[in-house]
Parts: C-alpha cells; sequence; structure tokens
C-alpha cells in the first residue's frame, strides 16, 4: 500500500467556537497550514465570528481560504455560551459532519467546542464503531475567569466531558498543574506543548513606517508610545490597562513641556477590537483619556506593528501562553504583562520582562512609569527577552503534536 493513498492518510478535523482570529485560532491555523499533504488532510470547523459581516465568515476562514487543500465548515450554531437549544442544535450540526468526513482525529480547541465536540464524538462512535481520537487543546482553563455562577458552569462543563476526551494539550506548566489539581481528568490525560513561533515569517515592520498607524501629533513629537494587541473580550483585563492610563494622566507634568505635550505625555494605542468595545469607549471618555488612547482597530497582522510602542502591555486577567507576548519578545519591544497563566513561563520577572499581578492598575501603571524613565532596563529586557524565543519554536510545537495523531 502507497503511502499518501487515501486509505492510509489520516484525516485530521479540527474543530474552534469562533471563526475570528486570535491566539486560539493561529494555534489551529499553523497546524493545519503545516501538516504533511502525503499523511495528513485537514478540515477546519469554527463557529461564527462575532461582528462578521461576510458570508464566509471570520478571519480564520478568509485565511484558511488561500489553502485550497483545507476543506473549512461552519458550524452556524456553535457559539461562546450557547443557550439550549442551539447547544442542541450545535450538537446535530458536529455529529452530521462527522459522519460525512469519517476523520481519524478530532481536535478540539476552546471550551464550547471542546464539551460539544466531545460529547458528539462519543455519540459518533457509539453509533458508528469508529476508531476516533479525541484531542483538547486548553487554551487558558476559562473556570478561571471572574465569576462565580459562570466559572463553575464551566468547570463542571470541562470535568464532565473530560471522560469523552482521550488526551489534553495544555500550554504552560500552570495549566497542567491547575488541571491535575482541579482532578479535571487523570495525569496520563494531559501533556505539555508550548506554543511556538516561526520567526522567519515574522515581517516586523521599521519604526518609523509601523508608527504611521498613529496620530500625526504623536509622531511629530515623538512622545513614548505604550501599546497592546488584544481582542476587546474580558478575559484580556484592557479596563485595567485604561484605569492604570487615568492614573499615569494625572500625575503632574513638567512646567516645560508644551500643552500639546503634556496632555499627551503618556498616549497608549490598543490594536483590536470586539463586543467590549463601547465598554472601553465610555470608560476612556469618562476618565477624558480621548488625548491620551488611541483605539487602532482591528488590524491584519497587528503584530507587524509592535516596533511601533516602546513597550509593549498585556494586562490580562487569564491567559494560555500567549502569541502576542512570543510576537513582542522576538520584536525586541520591552514587555510589561500580568503574571497569569503560562506568562510567567515565557518572561523572567526583571529578567526579560517585567511582571505584575491581574487587576492592579496601580501596581501596572508604576510599572509603566518606572520602565519609561529607565532606557538601560528597556535594553536589557528586550535584549533578553529575544534571546528566549528560541526555547518556542513552531517546529518544535509540530512535530510534539503531530506525534499525538
Amino acid at each position: 500500500m502507497v503511502l499518501g493513498s487515501t486509505r492510509t492518510m489520516k484525516k485530521i478535523l479540527y474543530l474552534i467556537t469562533s471563526s475570528e482570529f486570535g491566539g486560539a485560532q493561529k494555534y489551529v491555523f499553523d497546524l493545519a497550514v503545516n501538516l504533511p499533504p502525503a499523511q495528513y488532510r485537514a478540515v477546519v470547523a469554527a463557529g461564527w465570528a462575532e461582528g462578521a459581516v461576510s458570508a464566509a465568515g471570520g478571519a480564520l476562514f478568509s485565511r484558511l481560504a488561500d489553502f485550497p487543500n483545507i476543506k473549512t465548515v461552519k458550524i452556524f450554531n456553535l457559539k461562546r455560551l450557547p443557550r439550549p437549544l442551539a447547544a442542541w442544535r450545535c450538537l446535530k450540526e458536529i455529529l452530521k459532519l462527522l459522519n460525512q468526513e469519517n476523520p481519524t482525529v478530532l481536535h478540539l480547541n476552546s471550551t464550547v467546542a471542546g464539551c460539544l465536540g466531545s460529547l458528539a464524538a462519543k455519540i459518533y462512535k457509539k453509533k458508528t464503531k469508529a476508531t476516533l481520537k479525541v484531542i483538547y487543546t486548553v487554551h487558558g482553563w476559562v473556570f478561571l475567569e471572574p465569576g462565580f455562577i459562570k466559572s463553575r458552569i464551566y468547570f463542571l462543563a470541562e470535568k464532565i466531558s473530560a471522560k469523552w476526551k482521550d488526551l489534553f494539550i495544555v500550554l504552560s506548566e500552570r495549566d497542567l498543574q491547575v488541571g491535575i489539581r482541579k482532578k479535571i481528568a487523570p495525569q496520563s490525560k494531559f501533556i505539555k506543548i508550548y506554543n511556538g513561533l516561526n520567526e522567519e515569517a515574522l515581517h516586523f515592520l521599521p519604526p518609523e513606517e509601523a508608527k504611521k498607524i498613529l496620530p500625526d501629533d504623536c509622531r511629530k513629537n515623538n512622545i513614548p508610545i505604550i501599546g497592546t494587541i488584544a481582542n476587546f473580550y474580558p478575559t484580556k483585563g484592557l479596563p485595567f490597562l485604561i484605569e492604570a492610563a487615568r492614573i499615569l494622566v494625572k500625575i503632574k507634568p513638567s512646567p516645560n513641556l508644551s500643552r500639546s505635550a503634556q496632555i499627551r505625555r503618556w498616549f497608549f494605542v490598543i490594536i483590536g477590537d470586539g463586543p467590549k468595545r463601547k465598554n472601553l469607549e465610555k470608560q476612556i471618555a469618562q476618565a477624558n483619556l480621548k488625548e491620551n488612547i488611541f483605539l487602532a482597530g482591528r488590524i491584519s497582522s497587528g503584530a507587524r506593528y509592535l516596533k511601533a510602542f516602546d513597550i509593549f502591555v498585556l494586562p490580562s486577567v487569564k491567559e494560555g501562553l500567549p502569541w502576542v507576548i512570543l510576537e513582542a519578545m522576538a520584536a525586541e519591544v520591552p514587555i510589561i504583562a500580568t503574571n497569569v497563566g503560562g506568562v510567567p513561563e515565557l518572561i523572567e520577572n526583571e529578567k526579560s520582562g517585567l511582571l505584575v499581578e491581574p487587576k492592579n492598575p496601580t501596581a501596572l501603571a508604576g510599572a509603566i512609569e518606572d520602565l519609561l524613565n529607565n532606557p538601560t532596563q528597556q535594553k536589557s529586557l528586550a535584549h533578553e527577552a529575544k534571546q528566549r524565543i528560541t526555547k518556542f519554536s513552531l517546529s518544535q510545537m509540530l512535530s510534539q503534536t503531530y506525534s499525538l495523531y
């Protein structure tokens, strides 16, 4: 039998809740497009992206359109926190897809897709007697998010559905220990595989070109830029960054500065968009920060603009192993981030970046002020972070993950 024939080729079905393009979608994209074509076929199924205006769905599908060998499927009822009727319809959609595709491996990503996908796999295997390996990647445990009732629901969903999954991929040691400590599944079901970055594929714009996304007077006055890239979801902690900005702006400026420079001596850029945009705009307006915070919107390949920032800040309250930190490390931009998820496995505090506790805008503001006033530390942190990036390679992530298929 010839390797690569349809009888020996493995089909991998990737299922993810949303077809927007965030960290989890980048993970699915990298795995799908790099599968050796002689051995594997990839099918990527995802729910609708919030805010999508195209019939094609979100950016994940748009990017995969450049790879005609990868089949994409929209799951119309797959969404975050679906109502019971939508969840039932979604389960039927996934079951139909499993029957149509007969995959060798079902690789689940994100909590809702993980729970409904693993239940559908259980039903499918019982009815068809098919052999199907179910792998679930945890992009940060959702039950660690704020909100007692919601977190409890997610915890129970993870716990109940764990028995229908063969393997859990966790992206950090912290998530591994949480899964074991919370007894989500036996330790033997867990494997840790770090996210990996292909540095050769990164094309950062030079600082002056990257800064073209900024307002003109910021470029002319050479104002220090504090920036972040994030989807506008509660987990990203953007309200705490805005509050940190308010604290900094209240600091009395030097009388030698011009009025324009006084107003904008603290300037923040947020690249991204999402369902919480109106909330953030309201917070910015109420804090009189419209002159200090620029919402740049969703920009394709936003990481290209990282060199526009003097400091990169990630104020998240929950993370897995964030790609954007890896990208900022590769761009040699000094980093301030919250001590959540796998972030401390990327950033060693005061050596390759600064870590602050989440939900603490005062500590965040203090770290930003101290680092801006210390150019030597900025260079040292950025250099050390750049040296650490080799530990997190795409080739390593791919080989370790594909070995599970």
